[in-house]
């Protein structure tokens, strides 16, 4: 049997619900970085434009985390499904 679980009937899944989730970590731990450090003046926030992804900023940081988190959940979501589907795969070789 083949492995059914490939990256392309993975994208969809991959691109909007493990991606957001990692986001939703990612903005969590940045969050959680700025509660526990400190951030800079309300002048120094991250405005709008390239500004909100420069990192030295709040919104910069928060941003660069949620995109960080989301890249690596959506990698190792798909690890885990790809050794999932070689498993189901050596599963229905077996001859019962």
């Amino acid at each position: 049997m083949e492995n059914k679980l490939t990256f392309g009937r993975l994208f969809f899944f991959l691109l909007v619900p493990a991606f957001t989730t990692g986001m939703g970590n990612g903005s969590v731990f940045g969050a959680a970085v700025m509660c526990a450090l400190g951030r800079g003046g309300y002048g120094n926030w991250g405005g709008w434009g390239m500004e909100a992804y420069d990192p030295a900023t709040f919104s910069g940081f928060v941003n660069w985390m949620m995109i960080v988190f989301g890249i690596a959940f959506s990698v190792i979501s798909m690890l885990a499904m790809k050794k999932h589907g070689e498993i189901e795969a050596q599963r229905d070789n077996t001859a019962w």
